[in-house]
């Protein structure tokens, strides 16, 4: 019924084996050498990826250690310029102390020279005094001042 034609057979077979080589040599041969120079590309960007990872990883451990850093030498500075302002108030107390010190010893003394001024006063009132009291008593047998004295010593 039907018959094979063993030479088309063979022909089929010669064109299928011309057919794959023709394909291998020029689709897939270029195929797979575009589809490991993808493969390799991805492994560099895999490779690339874990690297920028670390380099990260890294880049925020040595970030946070700088800010460590930072607020640790922060403190610093602020207790040595509390220490330093304590010791400038310390030395604007004392030197305002001295001042003060000053003024109220300048004062005691102007106002003890006062006192004496007024003291010297009044024993001359009193001298005065004492002199018109001899003369109307003593009608002006003793009226000198040495004489004044002499009764007050």
């Amino acid at each position: 019924m039907f018959e094979i034609d063993p030479w088309f057979v063979v022909a089929q077979i010669l064109n299928f084996l011309i057919m794959f080589f023709i394909f291998k040599k020029f689709v897939s041969d270029g195929m797979n050498d575009l589809v490991q120079e993808r493969k390799e590309l991805l492994k560099k960007l895999n490779k690339a990826d874990f690297y920028y990872d670390e380099k990260m990883k890294n880049t925020e451990k040595q970030r946070q250690e700088i800010l460590d850093k930072a607020r640790i030498e922060s403190k610093q500075y602020i207790n040595q310029s509390q220490e330093i302002a304590s010791i400038k108030a310390q030395e604007l107390i004392k030197k305002a102390n001295s001042e003060v010190m000053y003024i109220l010893d300048s004062w005691k003394k102007e106002v003890e020279k006062d006192r004496v001024d007024m003291l010297e006063e009044i024993e001359e009132s009193a001298l005065n005094l004492s002199i018109k009291l001899n003369e109307k008593l003593f009608n002006n047998s003793c009226q000198n001042n040495s004489f004044v004295n002499k009764q007050i010593d």
